[in-house]
């Protein structure tokens, strides 16, 4: 009968009492005894979050903020993105100033069957814009108007332009409508089909980019009885020319032209983050207006005003 030696049996009763207390996770081996009788010693080593807890080191959280665990229950957030310039500014005469948010929504997912099989699908998108006159002269600071500007949009993805130096060529397309949500005598209302090219020039070593988007529309639906004449004022034709670097000053303009004269719209951004030590991501926004019909409400009227505040989008 083969007699296993006491120091052997004691060392493997250790072992089975160690892969009892810390499960599979145990990292030994038993050569047995060798020429000098000798056998190696087991090492543990955690492999759960409760193991690792045993030994005092901290777990970071499933979900490190509430963003990352909103993200579980809305899959489609990625599918939401910044459109029109988004910003705050207070006039020179603070019942001139005006905000604006915008964004846009793709209806269709990237990775869905229709859009393997037809990628253009993912250029439809909804987009909302509204645009706010904010009287903070008055003492109880009213609106003084708002347009509220829904809109479903198609844009093409890059377009093989042929066009020198030219880092882009896009279009797009849509039907938007247009009202300042008032009742009688004060109700605005429109709707507008429009055409967008966009071309881009861009130098990579310098950063420094031109945007040329000139914008053609329709008038679908017009409201005749409140504001038949719009187009008198507002034109048919909008260009807007974009100027300036990636990461620095940046000068947009809007011209437009009809019956009854011509309209400017002046935006200069800066990034705030280059004078703070790259603290705040927000951009420095001075905008100066010499224009017909800014408003729906006193499109008729011309609005000269120079307004300062933050863009979030420029």
């Amino acid at each position: 009968m083969f007699i296993m030696p006491a120091r052997t049996i004691v060392s493997i009763l250790s072992l089975m009492a160690g892969a009892a207390i810390f499960g599979p996770a145990v990292i030994a081996t038993v050569h047995g005894a060798d020429t000098d009788g000798k056998i190696e010693t087991p090492v543990a080593q955690p492999s759960t979050a409760k193991e690792t807890a045993k030994t005092g080191e901290a777990q970071p959280p499933l979900f490190p903020t509430a963003e990352s665990m909103k993200e579980l229950y809305q899959p489609y957030l990625p599918n939401l993105e910044s459109y029109e310039p988004m910003y705050f500014l207070v006039g020179t005469n603070p019942e001139d100033s005006k905000f604006q948010v915008s964004l846009k929504y793709r209806l269709f997912s990237e990775e869905g069957s229709l859009a393997q099989r037809f990628p253009w699908i993912t250029g439809f998108h909804f987009g909302y814009t509204q645009t706010s006159f904010w009287d903070l002269k008055s003492a109880s600071a009213p609106f003084e108007d708002t347009s509220y500007k829904p809109e479903v949009l198609f844009l093409f993805t890059n377009i093989t332009s042929g066009i020198p130096c030219a880092k882009g060529f896009f279009v797009q397309s849509g039907l938007q409508h247009e009202s300042n949500g008032r009742d009688g005598n004060a109700s605005r209302s429109t709707n507008f089909l429009y055409l967008r090219p966009m071309c881009v020039f861009y130098d990579e070593a310098s950063r420094l980019g031109l945007m040329v988007a000139p914008r053609l529309w329709l008038y679908l639906a017009n409201a005749e009885d409140t504001n038949p004449d719009l187009s008198e004022y507002r034109g048919y034709f909008d260009l807007e020319v974009k100027v300036g670097k990636a990461d620095g000053v940046v000068l947009g303009s809007h011209l437009r032209w009809a019956e009854e004269g011509g309209s400017t719209q002046l935006d200069l951004t800066y990034p705030l983050h280059r004078w703070l030590s790259g603290n705040l991501d927000v951009y420095l926004q001075v905008q100066y207006v010499d224009g017909l019909a800014e408003s729906l409400l006193h499109f008729r009227e011309r609005t000269r005003a120079l307004r300062l505040g933050v863009a979030l989008v420029r």
